[in-house]
């Protein structure tokens, strides 16, 4: 549904910079904007039978989805409009509850002490009053109705010169924004509330001028279900809404609509956060795109709602296929097949969930029991495919498991992010911290599978030793530029823990030591790497920059310190997360199990498994959720290594060593009668 982003954005007709003089023949841009906000607004909303009119409006012109998320999970009406007019995330004081703006006083907006300092402590680097502030600095100005409008178009000391009582029939500005009120959560009350709206969005249509464009847009939550919301522009042109910031065709950022707003009246965006919204030109039906925006609403809650429960279903079965691991053990029992079969099922939970959304089973009502549905297929082939691969090549089931990773992973990057884009370990277009490439959970995966793919060919015996070593790395250097690219991965902080892993596996097959000062030198390419890739997006101009770059410009900015609080408060919050705990501690439990039993997973998984520590420390040291990368490692890590070594001895039991040697190991089980060829 959201792949193949970059062949739509080369289509993409623009809606808000456009030239000044329009070319022979062609329509002449719109001059002036009605920007109608509504705080809960989803496309769930809209129908023909409650709102005709926009309803009408949605499929002739153009329509997409609002991440909305400010501060907090739930965006208050009065943080949706803050956000607006800083350009970046803000939001009210924690403690001031999720009601209405007071309405204007004298001129001024109330509380807009409250609002700059509370903007000053939240590290976003907010500033209220940028939009109404930088449209008077281009010489124009903003008309606003309502109190939440005049909180998005107040100045920087929270004055507004042009607050109106109605929607002006004549417009004296270029931007005109209206607060059409808070929707209800439900019920009645939310029905009448949004046939008022559809009747202000007829009444705006009826009077507005030619070159009037009209935007309806969802700004927050309000007191409605978190979800993405509603944003439609009137057209022409007809199609989908997209922006830079998220590079997804029908999804953009509320702080994208500050940036559109002041693009079209020409003045100097600043350092907002948001970056202009363009239209991606669309011939096919407007009921169609609607529908398609209804989908995306559902898939997106549906994966908030569903996500947590896969999340701690996973923790609590990797915690019981460890203990039963360990009890075998301490007790020297050998470990059933059923044991190791549960385990490879496992560890193939989370890249079944990438592939679950290749099935739409959001376009259907029962959503979240079909997606589950999706998943346990997802599952059960996978597994099937590692037991079928790991009974004929050493470390089979994983590098099966590697494989599917990197082909679904990899590809989704090349293609748009479209599989990760609401899904369980992916991107979250509620929480909006990331719209494209690969985050903390997916890199994991990836990084864990793109090492196993570098020994596997490294060690290959069908080249001499000297080419196998060089198509390994450049496996390697493929895999690290496909994370690293700021266009596809967008990853800092995976990219030298995938180098570092990656070198020392190549290492290996290549038969070099690693010294002290190779290791040294190992590591100083690696942090080279992370910071030539900030650089060279830093270098893009601002609007093609990624979150990159927009580090680069923060440190030269002085607000460095801000950026690493906060990513420092995420990995301390992680710390406390019940099922990421419960994974860290089953994987301690596991490793001291094998330890005790004297276990070693063969040569090479031996080499995989170093390199999957060098990645897992430096992923943990560097990235802002580094607990999720040794945790996701090792879920997917220690089942398979268990399962194959199992695979290639026939069985095997591990035992606690009673009055012996810490280091003693216990006999194989039997083989089973005419074992398979094994291949390498």
């Amino acid at each position: 549904m959201l792949g193949g982003a970059a062949a739509l954005l080369a289509g993409a007709a623009a809606l808000a910079p456009v030239p000044a003089v329009a070319a022979p023949g062609a329509q002449a841009p719109p001059t002036h904007t009605v920007l109608v906000g509504a705080p809960g607004l989803a496309w769930s909303d809209i129908d023909r039978a409650v709102t005709p009119t926009l309803a009408q409006v949605a499929r002739d012109g153009a329509v997409g989805s609002m991440t909305v998320r400010a501060v907090r999970s739930r965006s208050c009406a009065v943080d949706g409009w803050l956000t607006l007019s800083a350009g970046r995330r803000a939001a009210d004081t924690a403690g001031a509850g999720c009601g209405e703006p007071a309405p204007v006083t004298d001129g001024t907006v109330p509380g807009w002490d409250r609002y700059v300092t509370a903007a000053g402590d939240q590290s976003y680097g907010a500033v209220p009053g940028t939009l109404g502030q930088a449209l008077a600095d281009a010489g124009q100005c903003v008309e606003t109705v309502g109190p939440g409008a005049a909180v998005a178009g107040a100045d920087l000391g929270g004055r507004v010169a042009h607050h109106l009582a109605e929607i002006p029939t004549d417009p004296g500005c270029a931007v005109t924004l209206v607060d059409a009120g808070t929707l209800p959560a439900d019920g009645p009350a939310r029905t009448r509330a949004l046939r008022s709206l559809d009747a202000l969005v007829e009444r705006v249509l009826r009077t507005r001028g030619p070159d009037t464009r009209l935007v309806v847009a969802g700004v927050g939550d309000g007191v409605s279900a978190i979800a993405p919301r509603a944003l439609v522009v009137s057209g022409p042109p007809a199609g989908v809404v997209t922006s830079s910031s998220t590079r997804q065709p029908g999804l953009v950022q509320l702080q994208d609509l500050t940036a559109t707003l002041l693009a079209t009246s020409g003045a100097d965006p600043g350092d907002v956060t948001g970056r202009p919204v363009t239209v991606v030109a669309d011939d096919g039906s407007g009921a169609a795109r609607v529908e398609d925006r209804v989908g995306f609403e559902r898939r997106a809650t549906t994966m908030r709602a569903v996500a947590p429960q896969v999340t701690g279903w996973l923790a609590a079965l990797f915690t019981a296929w460890a203990v039963v691991v360990a009890l075998l053990s301490w007790r020297g029992r050998p470990r059933p097949a059923a044991l190791l079969a549960a385990g490879v099922a496992v560890a193939t939970v989370p890249v079944s969930t990438f592939v679950a959304n290749l099935v739409p089973w959001w376009r259907l009502d029962s959503a979240g029991p079909v997606f589950l549905s999706a998943l346990a297929v997802a599952v059960g082939l996978t597994t099937w495919l590692a037991l079928v691969v790991g009974r004929r090549l050493d470390l089979g089931a994983l590098r099966a498991v590697a494989v599917v990773t990197l082909v679904v992973l990899g590809g989704d990057v090349l293609l748009g992010s479209g599989l990760q884009l609401a899904s369980v370990f992916g991107q979250n277009p509620v929480v909006g911290g990331r719209f494209y490439g690969l985050g903390n959970t997916s890199f994991a995966l990836y990084g864990l599978a793109a090492l196993v793919v570098v020994q596997w060919v490294g060690a290959t015996r069908r080249l001499p030793r000297r080419w196998a070593v060089a198509l390994a790395g450049g496996v390697l250097l493929l895999a690290v530029a496909l994370e690293a690219h700021p266009s596809l991965g967008a990853d800092f902080g995976g990219p030298p823990g995938l180098l570092l892993g990656g070198l020392l596996v190549l290492a290996a097959a290549a038969g070099v030591r690693v010294t002290p000062l190779r290791a040294l030198v190992a590591v100083g390419v690696a942090a080279g790497l992370a910071v030539g890739v900030a650089l060279a997006d830093w270098l893009r101009p601002p609007q093609s920059r990624t979150h990159l770059g927009e580090f680069v410009q923060t440190v030269l900015d002085g607000g460095a310190g801000e950026v690493v609080a906060r990513k420092l408060a995420q990995n301390l919050a992680n710390l406390g997360s019940p099922a990421l705990i419960a994974m860290a501690l089953a994987a301690g439990l596991v490793a001291l199990t094998l330890w005790r039993s004297a276990w070693r997973p063969g040569p090479a998984g031996t080499i995989v498994l170093r390199g999957a520590l060098v990645l897992s420390a430096v992923g943990f040291a560097v990235n802002d959720s580094g607990l999720v990368i040794p945790a996701y490692v090792a879920v997917v890590l220690a089942p398979l290594l268990l399962a194959d070594r199992a695979a290639r001895e026939g069985g095997e039991e591990l035992r606690w060593p009673r009055g012996g040697a810490a280091g003693s190991h216990s006999s194989s089980l039997p083989a089973s009668p005419s074992p398979p060829t094994r291949g390498t």
